[in-house]
Formats: structure tokens, C-alpha cells, sequence
């Protein structure tokens, strides 16, 4: 009884992260999703290394504190570039004839989003030992 609520439960988690993510996806438009998954994903990345930097420092080691932040200094300067390449293509996405297209684009772009976020969840509640399926 105990492992079919839990499965109940994480199938209504599920459930309601897909509806968030497409109703989500569609109200900002493929593009704009484009922009918010690299940012989280940058965000991630920038705190992964932060963390690598802070324990390495910790630890005296000189040249991994230094690839991390030669690392930093580089996804600054991507996060910089993809932010001047999306900046015309957010544009774009307000013309009449494209904006149909890009909510749709955008809501198929949520729930593959979803779908991800669901599999991480999945893998994660695995890793800890609670086994959904």
C-alpha cells in the first residue's frame, strides 16, 4: 500500500510538472524558453564551479582553484555572446505570423523539458533507494 502511494504521488508530481512546464512553455514562447534553459543550465554549471573552487582553495590546491576560474571567465563570456545572438531572436518571436508558431514550439519545448526534469527525479529518488516502478 505504502509503495503505491508513493508511486501515486510521484505520478501526480509528474503530472503537474508537465502541465506547469507546457502552459509555461507556451505563455513565453520557444525562444524565450531557449533562454531560460541555457540560463539555468549556466547557473548550475557557474555554481558547480564555484563550489569546485571554494573546496580546492580550502585544500591549497593553486591550479584547480585556477582552471576554475579561467572556467568562470569563459562561460562569462559565452553567456555574453549567446545573450547578444538571442536578443534579435526574442524580437522576432513578436511578429504575428512567428508568434503562433513560437508558443507552439514552445510548449512542445516545455514538455521535453518536463520529460527531463521528470527522468532527473526519477534518477534521483533511484539513487536514494525509493523505487517508483
Amino acid at each position: 500500500m505504502r509503495q503505491e502511494l508513493i508511486t501515486f504521488a510521484f505520478a501526480a508530481v509528474i503530472f503537474l510538472l508537465f502541465i506547469w512546464r507546457v502552459r509555461g512553455g507556451y505563455a513565453c514562447g520557444m525562444m524565450q524558453e531557449l533562454v531560460n534553459v541555457l540560463s539555468g543550465a549556466c547557473a548550475l554549471v557557474c555554481v558547480a564551479l564555484v563550489l569546485i573552487a571554494v573546496s580546492s582553495a580550502a585544500n591549497r590546491s593553486m591550479h584547480i582553484l585556477t582552471v576554475c576560474i579561467v572556467a568562470l571567465v569563459l562561460l562569462g563570456i559565452c553567456f555574453k555572446i549567446c545573450r547578444l545572438i538571442f536578443t534579435p531572436l526574442l524580437a522576432v518571436g513578436n511578429i504575428s505570423i512567428v508568434s503562433g508558431i513560437n508558443k507552439l514550439l514552445g510548449a512542445v519545448l516545455g514538455a521535453a523539458e518536463a520529460c527531463v526534469l521528470a527522468f532527473l527525479f526519477y534518477k534521483v529518488f533511484r539513487y536514494f533507494g525509493i523505487y517508483l516502478f
